[in-house]
């Protein structure tokens, strides 16, 4: 990564990607199945890069085998999910607007003739998920769903209020999830950039009964986890573990520590939720990503948040012991606004890369320079993340410019083994393939 605005610790952390091979474009033409190779364990694996060359992704950096191309446009499009039968189902923010995209003519992409409004709902703005025949969606003070059989292409009718109440103003987003138990999970960030406590800034978790009947108040929900600044990506692996992306916080500074320390701190965080209850340490602890030398203690190091360290309760030591702070399994570059995570599980990326996660980095908006602007691939090994490799990037020394005005927010795995990104800054959804 010679030339970009990371550190050299967040380059030896990326350097992964860009070894051993070059660059390469997508096909000039779609690919078929014909062309299909298989994986080191003979399953036929599917050629994703599907796109024609003139919906090719300008300025785009990739590694090798790899292609990405604009496959829809929307209307500041935000959370997504992929349907059974392959149509995308995303948000459109700024109309308060769930559609279905799809490509029924298979020229792989999807044109203003290929989508359908399901919903129009002032306010809807990030959430949005399937489970038992519903599709749900949220807004900054509920949680919404409407009846929904796979395929549907029209506008939805029978709208129920799911879960109401919820704390309004600060980070607008509530990101919802479904378990295997049929419990519903929903993630609120915090009011302020740092809040005198962290009674807002949790995911609570309702029960399938209260799912099933409905107009639960926000505050009967299970407080799942707690502590978590802005808590927007979660998903769950191959294992059934929830696993989240979260946004620590803005403008840093700690005397002893440096002063201004704001440019490569807090961590950015990837949390694992192994047990309930559990606090992670927002706003009275902060993790390290790379704080001066001499003084760092090295990546996701738990630090006292400077607006608490003299209350007599939240020191450096008391945020670094586990029984009181669940550390992050991942340190990530401060700033870069991780938005989603997913686990791919699809049938056409290289096997190495199966059950390894993508996370989405909308970007900074106070640090120069800027840096983010982009979707990395997490690494795991024995269950466990490792590092990170830039996936998708502005092919340029800097993370962005007039030439690159993608900000990546959801992710999603499609039926050809595709991975969906859409952009709401550039209003498009992008896919990208790989090419064997």
């Amino acid at each position: 990564m010679t030339g970009r605005s990371f550190s050299l610790p967040q380059r030896l952390g990326l350097v992964a990607a860009l070894c051993a091979s070059a660059l390469v474009a997508c096909s000039d033409k779609p690919s078929t199945e014909s062309d299909a190779g298989t994986s080191d364990a003979g399953t036929s694996l599917k050629n994703s890069c599907l796109g024609p060359s003139s919906a090719n992704v300008a300025n785009a950096r990739l590694p090798a085998g790899y292609c990405a191309w604009t496959w829809a446009t929307a209307a500041d499009p935000r959370g997504l999910i992929v349907a059974p039968n392959g149509d995308v189902l995303v948000v459109e923010r700024t109309a308060g607007r769930i559609a279905a995209l799809y490509d029924s003519n298979g020229d792989g992409v999807s044109d203003s003739s290929e989508r359908a409004t399901l919903v129009e709902v002032s306010g809807l703005n990030h959430g949005i998920t399937l489970h038992d025949g519903y599709l749900y969606a949220s807004s900054a003070t509920r949680v919404l769903r409407w009846p929904f059989a796979t395929g549907t292409r029209a506008a939805l009718s029978g709208q129920e209020a799911v879960v109401t109440g919820i704390p309004s103003g600060g980070h607008a987003t509530r990101t919802i999830i479904f378990d295997a138990e049929g419990r519903l999970y929903v993630s609120v960030g915090s009011a302020a950039n740092v809040d005198n406590d962290s009674t807002r800034a949790r995911i609570r978790r309702f029960t399938a009964a209260q799912v099933q009947a409905g107009n639960v108040a926000f505050t009967d929900g299970e407080v799942f986890a707690d502590g978590l600044r802005n808590e927007v990506g979660l998903r769950f692996d191959g294992q059934g573990r929830l696993w989240g992306v979260e946004n620590g916080r803005d403008n840093l500074n700690r005397a002893d520590l440096g002063g201004d320390i704001h440019t490569d701190n807090p961590a950015e965080e990837l949390n694992l939720f192994a047990e309930a209850g559990r606090f992670y340490g927002y706003p009275y602890c902060f993790s390290e990503f790379l704080l001066p030398s001499g003084v760092g203690m090295g990546p996701k190091t738990q630090w006292a948040d400077p607006g608490f360290m003299n209350d007599g309760t939240h020191s450096d030591a008391w945020c670094r012991d586990v029984n009181n702070v669940v550390p992050p399994m991942l340190a990530m570059p401060a700033h870069v606004a991780p938005l989603d995570i997913v686990f791919y599980d699809g049938a056409s990326f290289p096997p190495e890369v199966v059950d390894d996660a993508f996370v989405s980095f909308h970007g900074s908006w106070n640090r120069q320079p800027a840096q983010g602007y982009e979707v990395v691939r997490v690494v795991f090994e024995n269950g466990s993340p490792v590092r990170y490799e830039p996936f998708f990037e502005f092919n340029s020394a800097s993370d962005t410019a007039a030439s690159w005005p993608h900000r990546p927010v959801g992710l999603g795995v499609g039926p050809n083994g595709e991975l969906f990104v859409s952009s709401d800054a550039s209003g498009r959804i992008i896919a990208i393939g790989y090419q064997r």
